[in-house]
């Protein structure tokens, strides 16, 4: 992986890479609650921050709280997540349905102006990011380089593009000297940008469930974008890109693929099974395949015939050094425990029948996608905004977060 030479460990420029994963980003708040404080005892702190999806609300909501503690920056995260609940990120779908079936009925018969374009109102979502990060702070932070760089990533619907929005420290006080210039090969594109709401709706927009986001600015951008998990498929590449020395990367799939069961895909399927697996394959595998790669690479640096080999075949290539990434890379021990504890939320909060009347809603997603489907927990992970689920899968994230500082006393793999 190309980039300058390390630095000295006590001077490392640490990034935080937040992945996609919506109401499964209590995971990410639970592991951050350890590793904040544990980066801070080192006298780290990861300055340059990178989001996609649901990570990208937690990004732009660190770097609002990047000059505090780093108990208190945690403590700040839980209060984000804590006010995430359903009634803040989404319109009850049965308010929206009249329109829905108004805007579904006007194109079927060509009316293109009045576009469906997600199932699920998300106004309250744009309301809550407006009132719950602190955007004043996020500028303050960004200008004086206590965060170097920020960045969110969206996907432009028409072409595809992996646009990341960043916002940057001026170089003088540790900000990047230049952002990367447009990725033709792999049609990725840095945009500066000074984020806002439609940055980080944009970027956290699931395709066909929410609506695509248009952002307007800045106006080299403007066009309309949705999730950024979509296409992205190097989730840690922009570590380098943006001159950082190791990275903490929280996702929240699985570091591992899931064991072969044949018997399993043999049962029939729904449309809760095929949108679960389309769900997992880029909310989950990129991160993955990236933490594979780096560490390959560290393995084959660390032999020191195979380092010089490939050092003299890169420099006759005319392409940069490669060198050891540091890492922190978590995930949940298993694939299937956040889906196993958003199917034991639902059943004890939503699936009664005083449950479904304060909130039929989840009711009606889980018979629609199929609520028998063995993959209709992994489903519902991705929408159950209940305190009780944020609250279990936090306490995964520390769990999983306390084993790594146990088994890396230097915190880092190399």
């Amino acid at each position: 992986m190309p980039t300058k030479p390390a630095t000295d460990p006590a001077q490392r420029k640490v990034a935080l890479v937040l992945d996609a994963g919506g109401a499964r980003s209590a995971y990410q708040v639970g592991a951050l609650e350890v590793l904040l404080p544990e980066l801070e005892r080192r006298d780290l702190r990861p300055t340059v921050l990178i989001g996609t999806s649901a990570g990208a609300l937690l990004s732009a909501a660190l770097a609002g709280v990047a000059h505090l503690p780093a108990d208190e920056q945690a403590q700040g995260l839980r209060t984000v997540l804590e006010g995430a609940v359903k009634k803040n990120v989404m319109r009850p779908i049965w308010r929206q349905a009249p329109e829905v079936l108004l805007r579904y009925a006007s194109e079927t018969v060509g009316l293109s102006g009045f576009r469906l374009r997600g199932f699920l109102g998300t106004q309250p979502l744009a309301r809550t990011l407006g009132r719950s990060i602190d955007w004043d702070r996020v500028n303050e932070n960004v200008e004086s380089g206590l965060v170097s760089a920020l960045a969110v990533t969206a996907t432009a619907v028409r072409t595809g593009r992996v646009t990341l929005f960043a916002q940057t420290a001026p170089a003088a006080v540790g900000g990047p000297e230049a952002l990367p210039a447009l990725d033709e090969a792999h049609n990725r594109a840095y945009v500066p940008a000074r984020l806002g709401v439609e940055h980080l709706l944009a970027s956290s927009a699931i395709p066909v469930l929410f609506p695509s986001v248009r952002v307007r600015e800045p106006a080299e951008a403007e066009g309309w974008y949705v999730d950024g998990a979509t296409r992205r498929r190097n989730p840690l590449v922009p570590v380098l890109e943006l001159g950082a020395d190791a990275v903490v990367a929280v996702g929240t799939g699985s570091m591992r693929p899931p064991a072969a069961d044949t018997t399993a895909d043999q049962r029939p399927v729904d449309l809760g099974d095929g949108g679960a697996t389309l769900l997992g394959a880029v909310m989950d595998d990129p991160l993955r395949q990236d933490v594979r790669r780096v560490r390959e690479t560290n393995a084959m640096l660390a032999d020191e015939e195979v380092a010089t080999a490939l050092a003299g075949y890169r420099e006759r290539q005319g392409l940069a050094p490669l060198r050891p990434l540091p890492h922190v890379a978590l995930a949940p021990e298993r694939g299937d425990e956040l889906a196993d504890v958003a199917m034991e939320v639902y059943r004890a909060n939503h699936g009664s029948l005083r449950g479904t009347a304060a909130d039929p809603d989840l009711q009606m997603v889980h018979r629609l996608l199929g609520s028998d489907s063995p993959l209709q927990g992994e489903l519902l992970s991705y929408l159950l905004f209940d305190t009780d689920f944020f609250d279990a899968a936090a306490a995964l994230g520390k769990r999983d977060a306390e084993a790594w500082v146990a088994e890396h006393p230097d915190l880092w793999s190399v």
